[in-house]
């Protein structure tokens, strides 16, 4: 087995691959490690030209139906198992990606306990993953050391990189959630599991779309509670009461901050329809 090959996968969304930040370092890194392997998974209604394809180890698959992030991360696993990768990096378009970052993937020494290693990523100067997740996650955000931890931590997809016979374990991502919440649900196996997470001395940028109520649709946010609903009350019920009080909190900041009123209306929905589901 190829002690050091690394699978990746980049799930594009209406975004030219040309484009891409990332594009530049990733196609230099393939090309220096002919190990390794890139899957771009592109989500958008029309497919695109990938001119690496000549001189890179890439695969492009078009899914114009846009099925979301685990169909993609899933495929990447079938990918990663041909090619005897023994980690998977999960890829976001958003995300600006390093060489310093690139050089640290690819020493994968790493103990068999560690099955996720995790940079630090920063949105407008403010660490948003990884976040100790010990206890329900608010805004009074606590953040774990560098360095190998078994503390209970939740990171956000993008970037990570995930040991693949631990994920080949769990049966691949969970089709339950698509895109919202996989990364709770994975991080949730992991500490399951009794398994360990190496924090990265590495800082990313990231652009999380998920942090901006006005210029997000209602359909999208609709998909959001509906993926916090279906995980509080089938993954982690013993939170379902405090995530109803943090609803109930957003509903009422929204109320005042948000001009989009359906979005503060989506939320008092999701409120009530916590309280009604006594699963």
């Amino acid at each position: 087995m190829k002690e050091q090959a690394l699978q990746f996968v980049l799930v594009l969304y209406h975004q030219s691959w040309q484009e891409t930040p990332s594009r530049p370092l990733l196609i230099q890194f393939l090309v220096e490690h002919s190990d390794s392997h890139l899957l771009l998974v592109d989500n958008s209604p029309e497919p695109q030209l990938i001119p690496e394809r000549n001189q890179a180890r890439i695969t492009y698959h078009h899914s114009p139906d846009n099925p979301g992030l685990a169909t993609a991360y899933n495929q990447a696993l079938v990918e990663a198992t041909t090619h005897d990768a023994q980690w998977l990096v999960l890829l976001d378009q958003d995300t600006t990606l390093t060489s310093e970052y690139l050089a640290a993937i690819y020493d994968t020494q790493q103990r068999d306990t560690v099955v996720c290693r995790v940079p630090q990523i920063m949105v407008n100067q403010r660490q948003i993953s990884p976040l100790l997740a010990d206890t329900y996650i608010d805004h009074n955000w606590h953040y774990p050391p560098v360095g190998v931890t078994n503390r209970r931590i939740m990171a956000i997809n993008s970037a990570t990189i995930w040991r693949v016979s631990f994920l080949k374990e769990l049966g691949g991502f969970n089709l339950a959630f698509p895109l919202d919440f996989l990364d709770h649900w994975l991080c949730y196996q992991v500490a399951k599991q009794k398994k360990e997470v190496d924090v990265l001395p590495i800082t990313l940028t990231h652009d999380l779309s998920v942090l901006h109520y006005q210029s997000m649709s209602i359909k999208r946010y609709q998909a959001i509670v509906a993926a916090e609903h279906r995980y509080y009350t089938t993954i982690e019920p013993a939170l379902k009461k405090r995530h109803e009080q943090q609803l109930l909190k957003r509903t009422v900041k929204q109320f005042f901050t948000v001009s989009n009123r359906a979005i503060w209306r989506a939320t008092w929905q999701s409120y009530c329809n916590m309280r009604r589901d006594k699963r």
